[in-house]
């Protein structure tokens, strides 16, 4: 199907449509959330359960096009990979309605999952152990999707950097790693825009840093999550993450002498640096870090005993 082929049939109209998400294993359960959701003037009926496999119903009373319905679920799953720590494989998708023939449904569900963005592969080595935080039914909610619609719209692409960052995308982990490190500056300015914190740091002028930028955003939420390096020294742990950073804007030979992460290190880091993305992002949205507190510290732990990669870090920094 060519794109023009796309768009016409996706302007063809129904009335549901049904995603069956898996993963590697067996997702537990039951969990279930049914809610109504206001859409651009149509009332949406969603039902999220989830008992081995996880299954997401959209439908609506007055039949919409296939295209916004789908681009509606991607936004649903975009809020729910918060939670989760990774994107769940598509088993099948599946249009419903009265308006087009089976065969132009099913040609449509078959042809967005092909184009299903690349970020929605997470990479298997964030997928190494459990790394969710929240339970959707305990939290979902239309005035959280309204939240997440506008948080999302204030990312821009910031959140598209961070979501190809952790995904299965070929490209190498130290190069993921110092571009999510690069994040952190606009963190700083979501942060700012919606809790007032950090109202003296300014990124992109001569008078605050990336690692000032670093440093804060840490402090501030991911005390949990760094609290090995702070403790064995906090300013050589800034300066590394800075460093990798900086490999990537000069040659080799123009590059600091001091210390970057290692490709193990990148991946220890990479998952660190995802799991404080994420509590960032639920702050903002209202979720309470003390409902999760523990499921950070149990997936941190984790990490942090990985292959002793941790411990010969912390002795390089020391």
């Amino acid at each position: 199907m060519n794109d023009d082929e796309f768009i016409n049939v996706g302007n063809k109209l129904c009335s549901s449509l049904t995603i069956v998400l898996k993963n590697e294993g067996i997702l537990g359960g039951p969990h279930s959330a049914i809610f109504d959701y206001d859409f651009n003037g149509n009332v949406l009926h969603i039902g999220i359960e989830q008992c081995i496999v996880r299954t997401i119903n959209i439908s609506v009373d007055s039949p919409m096009t296939m295209s916004n319905l789908w681009g509606f679920y991607t936004v649903i799953e975009r809020l729910l990979m918060l939670l989760d720590g990774r994107f769940y494989i598509i088993e099948s998708a599946t249009f419903t309605g009265d308006a087009c023939s089976e065969t132009d449904y099913y040609s449509y569900a078959q042809e967005c999952q092909s184009r299903r963005l690349s970020y929605c592969k997470t990479d298997p080595a964030y997928c190494h152990s459990d790394h969710v935080f929240l339970m959707y039914d305990t939290v979902i909610s239309p005035e959280l999707l309204s939240k997440w619609i506008q948080l999302q719209d204030e990312l821009d692409i910031v959140h598209q950097v961070a979501l190809y960052n952790i995904a299965d995308t070929g490209i190498t982990h130290d190069v993921k790693c110092a571009n999510l490190i690069e994040c952190l500056e606009p963190m700083v300015e979501i942060i700012g825009l919606y809790d007032s914190f950090f109202q003296s740091l300014k990124p992109g002028e001569k008078t605050t840093t990336l690692k000032m930028c670093i440093d804060a955003v840490i402090s501030k939420y991911g005390q949990d999550i760094f609290a090995e390096e702070y403790n064995a020294n906090k300013g050589n742990f800034l300066q590394t993450l800075v460093d990798t950073r900086v490999r990537i804007m000069h040659i080799k030979r123009n590059q600091p002498t001091e210390k970057h992460l290692s490709g193990a290190e990148s991946i220890l880091y990479l998952v660190k640096l995802c799991h404080l993305y994420r509590v960032v992002l639920l702050s903002l949205l209202g979720i309470d870090y003390a409902r999760y507190q523990t499921a950070v510290v149990k997936s941190v732990g984790r990490w942090n005993s990985w292959n002793g990669v941790l411990t010969n870090f912390i002795n390089t920094i020391k």
